[in-house]
């Protein structure tokens, strides 16, 4: 039965085909007849040789066999045991070099330390936030991006990518996936889905949650940086109801278009709040959907139109000053954990305007009067400099400055008594030019 399975003519056709042939032999339930001749023997193709070692390569089943002599290609079994077996030891061998590689890289973050108090209120906000979303993994478990859906509505990963940037979290490949970090050529890789982040050590003698403790503790004075948090977390609040729109009616926009309509959102969200411009979305995308219908449009032009109509839109509503809806926050829609943050530490909600969470910052931050307090001493500084510069004491005044503030005096006394000063020694040598004038006369 072997034979005649493996039997060829002198065209190399094979003399007798398999239908006929699984007729002659009773074979088990779900045996072929190809399996069957395999289990019963080893069969070389005399027309192929192997390119290594010049031996008949093996062939498993009738078409893999040539029907005329050639150079093979595929290497015989003992060849090709031997390249495996190379294979799997250089594999091996990189895999250990991988994994001392990490442990190296690890042992590297680890010895950074950060001062906590140093960081920004911002970072401390989003630090806060990022807890109360991934917690305990934040000091222990370690967490991956998918983890942190929580912390806002949309661009999650960008939030964590400032924190990491920062100094703020590490990277821990032992809490990562297998396969997360592989070699391509002489340099790793990473799948960034599956990294494992966890937060960076602080001083010593400090753990990772006396650290998240201390945060909590923080006043906050950084009004400007606290606002600039606050509008990347309300840009992210209506993107992501816009982009819900948009998917709910078909409309696929582009990079460059998304980009456009998150910066005319941001500026808008200096005077409104995000359930108003949860308004101007909801409409806009509608008037689009609206449009596509149209004779000369279609859908992909339709979605176009939209950066133009939400721009004019808001141009509109501010010419004419058109008094804009409060939208309800879409039930699909959480607000994160860094908006329940803002909510319980500043009071700033979805229905907050911009004007008005710029006032409630300032007020939580102690920088209530700071503009009018900068108001007051514009003059002053600019007349102190003016002086400075026309006597040419820059130097001296600037110096003068520094030591006054060293001492305790506020920046308003500091002026105050270095214009003083100043004038007396103008004075003075106003005076001693003159009596000499006179006696030279």
């Amino acid at each position: 039965m072997i034979q005649r399975y493996w039997a060829m003519d002198e065209s190399g056709q094979f003399r007798e085909k398999v239908s006929a042939l699984g007729e002659v032999v009773q074979l088990p339930q779900g045996v072929t007849l190809a399996a069957f001749i395999r289990q019963r023997c080893n069969a070389f193709d005399e027309n192929q040789i192997c390119p290594q070692c010049e031996e008949l390569v093996e062939v498993r089943n009738r078409s893999q066999a040539c029907k005329s002599a050639l150079r093979s290609t595929t290497l015989c079994t003992r060849c090709r045991k031997e390249r495996d077996a190379l294979a799997l030891e250089a594999e091996k061998t990189k895999a250990a070099e991988l994994v001392s590689v990490l442990a190296e890289y690890r042992r590297t973050q680890a010895c950074h330390v950060v001062d906590y108090s140093a960081i920004t209120d911002a970072q401390v906000l989003l630090l806060s936030a990022l807890d109360k979303a991934v917690t305990p993994r934040l000091t222990n478990a370690g967490f991956t991006l998918a983890d942190c859906r929580g912390l806002a509505p949309r661009y999650f990963d960008e939030f964590v990518e400032t924190l990491k940037s920062a100094g703020l979290l590490l990277e821990d490949p032992s809490k990562a996936k297998p396969g997360t970090y592989y070699w391509n050529g002489d340099e790793v890789w990473q799948i960034s889905a599956q990294v494992a982040y966890l937060l960076m050590p602080g001083s010593a003698g400090v753990n990772a949650n006396e650290v998240i403790r201390s945060l909590s503790a923080r006043v906050y004075t950084d009004r400007d940086g606290i606002f600039n948090l606050w509008l990347d977390y309300a840009v992210a609040a209506v993107m992501c109801y816009l982009g819900d729109q948009c998917k709910w009616y078909g409309h696929e926009l582009g990079e460059q278009e998304w980009d456009e309509i998150k910066s005319t959102l941001r500026a808008a969200l200096h005077t409104y709040s995000v359930s108003q411009l949860w308004f101007v979305a909801w409409k806009v995308v509608k008037d689009a959907a609206s449009l596509a219908s149209h004779q000369y449009y279609n859908r992909v032009k339709a979605a176009a139109t939209i950066p133009g109509k939400i721009r004019r839109y808001l141009e509109r509503v501010k010419r004419e000053s058109i008094e804009l809806r409060y939208w309800s926050r879409p039930e699909q829609q959480p607000g994160g954990t860094l908006g329940m943050l803002f909510d319980e530490v500043f009071d700033i909600d979805e229905d907050t305007s911009g004007v008005a969470a710029t006032l409630r910052i300032a007020r939580a931050t102690g920088q209530e009067h700071a503009d009018e307090i900068d108001a007051q001493l514009c003059a002053p500084i600019r007349d102190l400099m003016i002086d400075a510069l026309a006597l040419d004491a820059g130097t001296s005044v600037m110096l003068r400055f520094a030591e006054l503030i060293r001492a305790g005096y506020d920046v308003g006394c500091a002026v105050e008594e270095i214009g003083d000063s100043l004038q007396r020694e103008h004075a003075d040598d106003h005076s001693a030019q003159s009596s000499s004038a006179g006696q030279q006369s």
